[in-house]
């Protein structure tokens, strides 16, 4: 695994890192983060929370994956540093494209909803399209996961399709919305549609993600 270098973001009186973290960091993880329902519930492995053994053979799995960058998500408030979720760009394939996909967990309940998974998507998506040259950005949410999905959709994650009966949570079936986040710049737009023609919502999102780039020039400070 490449950590991606650290990236500051301020929020109000909160400061953001996205930066790398130690094999025991990852105790901040479960402690008790992923061992509540309302944290793991639309993650991949249903009915099951974490230890921190589990934590750390995660660890160890991938840092061999080179095709994955990493941050741990760091919130600094009075000189205090506390790693609360993880972000990532994972499986990146290089071809005549290059792609990849994304996903962030916020482990740490007491920071949610304050803006920061989508700082967090911001930047990642930045550092994707401006320091990697990455082309497109997929990432899937499962249906009734709202704040994931709203999250996305700031960013310019646009709207694919649709798998039906991905995951069983909460007692039923749920769907997962399949999306993606296409560089904004000419010539990787120009390389991704060819002689297609983007749909209507393709063009709003990519207004969308070239508000974000802009944003993310002015707000984030690669360390």
């Amino acid at each position: 695994m490449a950590f991606g270098p650290i990236m500051r973001i301020k929020l109000d009186e909160l400061t953001i890192e996205l930066a790398p973290f130690e094999r025991d960091d990852t105790r901040a993880f479960v402690d008790p983060g992923m061992q509540q329902h309302s944290v793991v519930q639309y993650i991949d492995q249903p009915g099951t929370v974490f230890v921190f053994a589990d934590e750390q053979e995660w660890y160890d799995k991938i840092r061999a994956d080179k095709d994955r960058t990493m941050w741990g998500i760091w919130a600094v408030e009075n000189d205090t540093r506390t790693l609360i979720g993880n972000s990532a760009i994972f499986d990146m394939k290089r071809g005549h494209t290059i792609q990849g996909t994304t996903g962030i967990i916020i482990s740490d309940r007491s920071y949610w909803g304050r803006g920061i998974a989508s700082a967090a998507h911001k930047a990642r998506t930045w550092y994707a399209f401006q320091h990697l040259g990455l082309t497109r950005l997929k990432s899937a949410v499962i249906q009734g996961n709202d704040a994931s999905r709203k999250a996305l959709e700031k960013v310019g994650y646009n709207f694919v399709y649709t798998e039906r009966n991905e995951k069983f949570t909460n007692g039923k079936l749920h769907h997962m919305d399949c999306f993606e986040c296409l560089n904004p710049d000419e010539q990787a737009w120009n390389l991704w549609w060819g002689e297609d023609t983007p749909s209507e919502s393709a063009l709003g999102a990519r207004e969308r993600t070239r508000e974000v780039m802009a944003w993310a020039e002015q707000n984030v400070e690669l360390l």
